[in-house]
């Protein structure tokens, strides 16, 4: 396993110390289990965004064919009954 080394205040190691100890776990394992979990929230929130835009396009498609349809529908060419 290659060693990285991060420079911490003394309130970030206090803070890091803490976690170790109330997950029962090693500093360096609280470190990889957070680095992982940011990739996953960033990844979530991308996989969100790809949705929603996703979301906005079909619906402007949607209206845009309510519109057309709309407008086939007043055209003169239907049966008007």
């Amino acid at each position: 396993m290659k060693t990285i080394t991060v420079k911490a205040d003394h309130e970030f190691d206090a803070l890091l110390n803490r976690l170790s100890s109330r997950l029962h776990t090693t500093r360096s394992n609280v470190i990889r289990s957070a680095v992982r979990n940011y990739l996953k929230q960033l990844d979530k929130e991308a996989l969100r965004q790809k949705i929603q835009a996703a979301s906005l396009k079909t619906r402007e498609q949607a209206i845009q064919t309510a519109v057309d349809l709309e407008a086939a529908s007043h055209d003169g060419l239907g049966n008007d009954f």
